[in-house]
């Protein structure tokens, strides 16, 4: 990009040709901010996926350019290996599996009855756009995405420490220990909160998924 490039901050509906629909976490292209090219105060001209239109600015948050293409590797199935269960979320099921000779965690996607897997897919892309935007060292990275139907899922490094919970269960941990894991814990909040391109409130924080 050689304009400047914003993040968006919450979902919009395109109520007209003219504008830009817009899904948190998109990069748009800044093309001007002057209002007599928008039309409006408060509308800017951009650009999202080879889209060119007008969006309300408050949608947007500035973030340098460096940050501007993280897109999360597209996985084919056939290079997973999915062995146990480890775990079941919100998300879906959680697989302990290798892909390209790494041990890592496969996120599968719940898939709802009602919901067209279209619909899905798309949330598992959108999911996977976010993840990819995230580096820090107390957060689980993303290696991939699989949006081959009907297996969607998410291809995550893999924790194998096991969850805090079970670290914790039946045994005596020296305080400094403990003190240590929660700083680890709070720095990672800090980032998701406060420091990330698109700031993630995790609303879910338990011992159990923190690893």
């Amino acid at each position: 990009f050689t304009n400047p490039v914003w993040t968006v901050l919450f979902d919009y509906e395109a109520s007209c040709k003219d504008e830009l629909t817009l899904r948190k976490g998109d990069l748009v292209e800044v093309l001007s901010q002057d209002s007599e090219i928008s039309g409006d105060e408060g509308w800017w001209a951009g650009k999202v996926n080879n889209k060119v239109g007008i969006f309300p600015s408050n949608y947007g948050s500035f973030k340098p350019s460096g940050y501007a293409k993280l897109p999360a590797e597209e996985v084919d199935f056939r290079e997973l290996s999915l062995e146990e269960v480890i775990g079941v979320g919100g998300f879906g099921k959680v697989y302990r599996g290798t892909w390209r000779g790494e041990l890592v965690a496969v996120k599968a996607a719940r898939q709802d009855p009602d919901e067209d897997i279209s619909v899905t897919a798309q949330n598992v892309k959108q999911e996977a756009h976010l993840f990819a935007m995230l580096t820090h060292q107390n957060i689980i990275a993303l290696k991939g995405v699989c949006l081959q139907e009907p297996n969607l899922c998410l291809i995550m490094e893999y924790a194998s420490g096991g969850p805090l919970s079970r670290a914790l269960a039946g045994r005596r941990i020296p305080p400094h220990v403990l003190v240590n894991w929660a700083v680890q814990i709070a720095r990672g909040m800090v980032y998701l909160h406060n420091e990330a391109i698109v700031p993630v409130i995790h609303r879910d924080l338990k011992s159990n998924n923190s690893k």
